[in-house]
């Protein structure tokens, strides 16, 4: 088996900090040849004194990054190693940090542990998700020469086809930044996260796959992903032990399947799905009730009444997406029992009263007024929302008023990037950012720390991941509602395109598509109608107004 990933040598742009002796920190910025000689006038040496107290160094390498730290050892000045103390951090804090600080975790891959190097030694560590590299020396009168320090990237080598340019530079900015921040998580299959979660949440991969369709378009990747959970899962399991993860695997494989067209990748899970089919059927009950005995939609709202309410509307989602791939496979027998069974749980009672996740589900599953949903959704801007289920309460929003839904998407992932963010955030509440250092630094005076202070559940302090493939729907929800690029016949092979520019004068961008790439600009004119021109290859027939 061959690891197709890329790497690629990246050395750090700041030193953000010295502590105890230190001399010619600067060295590491520079870059040299990757080779060790006898003779290295331009090292860094830290030294300690009889009282042991650690010096050292933290690095920056200017963005977040799935990489090993690899160190360029000199000299150590004696004839044992030296030992030293390395910890990566996504931000400056957790960097500085140790094992139990504020929830600091080993957790998924080793961010935090004692090395030994030798003099005249080339060691490359384990692989995890950082940006910053704090390095110690340990011990009394020890002293080490480095030559050099940097990351070894590990990604896929693949290109970015799509594209988003408008008239607001930050959503400009907020769309490159989602795109990495999925492209990081391209790893040897479609991971949730690069420092914690280095596994494959199905449950958590959908706006990971709109990300993918709409930035880097039909890679492999997708269908070995959803394979290896597939064959991960025999049935009648559900899919990571939660039956609403097996839902969105339902809901994703029709939107992949819809969007390349590949039989191939059908015919390939056509046995599965119609048995994961029988099974969610048999989920529901002809009075409405449910048989999924655990409900999940997301963290904020698990173990409460909107967490039921929104696995229900997923499960709705789900038959829906069931009841299609059955006609697509020549089930309609089956597909009638879907359709039947969304009807039934349509008709229960809904809380248009509860979190605004769950109103976006809701809405998205036609359960409910799609218009007071919004109305909800955009109520109070940003507070509510979470990086996992930001395409689906921008898209409903955006139903309503693109010009409002817009300021809370620059509002919400804005705030991240205001904090230094280069990657986004597995959640994000508005109010962490009251107060808060930047990630880039730690705190001043009275600020709170913006990863060490905050999360919740799963997710607090410095186990909260800072790179998760789940915050990049903003890209999906920009190409689709903005540039309103929507697929209308599996493949591509017919789509509409109605520009909703909101409050931006223009915008423009690419789209990948299994037969070439569709561009599209919009400029909107005095009137505030939109003048839109567009390109598509050949066997791609588009309607637009």
């Amino acid at each position: 088996m061959i690891d197709e990933r890329k790497r690629e040598i990246i050395f750090p742009v700041r030193v953000v900090k010295e502590f105890g002796n230190i001399q010619n920190a600067e060295s590491l910025l520079a870059e040299k040849d990757l080779q060790i000689g006898l003779s290295e006038p331009d090292c860094i040496i830290l030294e300690n004194d009889s009282s042991g107290e650690m010096s050292g160094i933290l690095l920056d390498f200017g963005r977040e990054l799935n990489a090993s730290v690899r160190i360029l050892t000199h000299l150590t000045f004696t004839a044992e190693p030296a030992n030293v103390h390395i910890t990566c951090g996504e931000s400056v804090s957790e960097a500085v940090s140790q094992i139990g600080d504020k929830n600091a975790t080993n957790d998924h891959a080793i961010r935090d542990t004692d090395y030994m190097l030798p003099s005249y030694s080339d060691i490359t560590l384990n692989e995890t998700g950082f940006r910053f590299v704090c390095i110690r020396l340990k011990g009394k009168n020890a002293k080490l020469s480095i030559k050099s320090v940097v990351a070894v990237a590990a990604y896929r080598d693949i290109p970015y086809i799509g594209s988003f340019s408008c008239s607001n530079d930050m959503l400009n900015k907020i769309y490159n930044t989602a795109a990495y921040t999925c492209h990081l998580c391209l790893q040897n299959f479609i991971w949730d996260g690069i420092k914690r979660d280095r596994l494959v949440w199905v449950g958590d991969m959908h706006p990971e796959m709109l990300t993918v369709k709409s930035v880097f378009g039909n890679i492999p990747l997708m269908a070995e992903t959803l394979s290896f959970i597939r064959n991960a899962t025999p049935l009648p399991g559900w899919m990571n032990f939660y039956p609403t993860y097996s839902l969105w695997w339902l809901i994703i494989v029709r939107d992949w399947y819809f969007y390349t067209g590949e039989e191939k990748f059908l015919n390939e899970n056509k046995e599965y799905i119609l048995s994961l089919t029988k099974q969610v059927i048999d989920t529901v009950n002809e009075d409405g009730t449910d048989n999924l005995k655990i409900y999940f939609l997301d963290w904020p709202t698990n173990e409460t009444e909107a967490g039921i309410q929104g696995s229900r509307a997923l499960l709705v989602l789900a038959l829906e997406a069931a009841a299609q791939l059955a006609e697509f496979c020549n089930e309609n027998e089956l597909s009638a029992k879907c359709k039947s069974k969304a009807a039934i749980l349509r008709r229960s009672e809904w809380n248009m009263n509860t979190a605004k996740q769950t109103l976006a589900v809701t809405a998205l599953a036609k359960c409910c007024n799609a218009e007071e949903a919004a109305e909800k959704i955009l109520e109070g801007g940003a507070k509510g929302f979470s990086t996992f289920m930001s395409y689906y309460l921008l898209k409903t929003a955006s139903k309503k008023d693109m010009a409002e839904t817009l300021d809370v998407l620059e509002e919400y992932y804005g705030a991240m990037l205001n904090l230094g963010a280069t990657s986004f955030w597995e959640d994000f509440n508005i109010e962490w950012a009251k107060n808060a250092s930047p990630i880039d630094r730690e705190p001043f005076n009275n600020e709170s720390d913006v990863h060490g202070d905050n999360g919740a559940f799963c997710y607090k302090g410095f186990r909260h991941s800072l790179c998760h493939g789940w915050a990049s729907a903003p890209t999906a929800f920009l190409a689709e509602e903005v540039l309103g690029i929507n697929i209308l016949s599996k493949g591509c092979k017919k789509i509409e395109i109605k520009p909703n520019l909101g409050n931006l004068s223009w915008a423009k961008g690419e789209y990948p598509t299994p037969l070439g790439v569709v561009t599209v600009s919009c400029v909107k004119k005095q009137d505030g109608s939109i003048k839109t021109d567009w390109t598509a290859p050949d066997g791609i027939e588009v309607i637009c107004d």
